[in-house]
């Protein structure tokens, strides 16, 4: 396999992915993460902040500073549980759910453009193959970002 290849080409569909996403988000003065975030919320709006930082495999201080900046631009509301205080949850508001088909339109076509020309049944693979790649990278032992294992070379 050639290693440098493949991360090379995973490298330039995220940084492709995440250009779009910010250039096409400029109207509304999102980022990358602002936006994966509330597309995140369209399908669970009401859930716990850690709970949203889990679903989309990214840490706390990345989910609270974007829920922050969302909450400022009108996007989301946070209420505090009564029973615990340190639990918040957060909910869209009218001004987000009105750009559910705008902005769930804006993955549509990206996702369609960088597919064009692939077999149904080849895309579903390499898709199947890309879900797990992702759950690999999700769950691998960065040093830099949790407990350092051995690394054997």
């Amino acid at each position: 396999m050639d290693y440098l290849k493949a991360s090379h080409d995973f490298g330039i569909i995220n940084r492709r992915s995440q250009a779009y996403v910010t250039e096409i988000c400029k109207p509304w003065n999102l980022s990358y993460s602002e936006y994966i975030i509330l597309m995140s919320l369209y399908t669970r709006s009401g859930c716990q902040q850690n709970e949203l930082g889990k679903a989309i495999k990214a840490d706390k201080a990345l989910v609270a500073r974007c829920v922050k900046t969302l909450e400022e631009k009108g996007f989301l509301f946070r209420n505090q549980s009564e029973q615990d205080r340190r639990v918040k949850y957060i909910y869209l508001t009218e001004k987000a759910w009105s750009l559910q088909g705008t902005m769930e339109n804006i993955l549509k076509k990206w996702v369609e453009a960088l597919v064009q020309g692939i077999d149904e049944h080849a895309l579903d693979k390499a898709l199947d193959i890309m879900h797990a790649v992702a759950e690999n990278a999700a769950h691998a032992d960065i040093p830099a970002l949790g407990p350092v294992k051995e690394i054997k070379l």
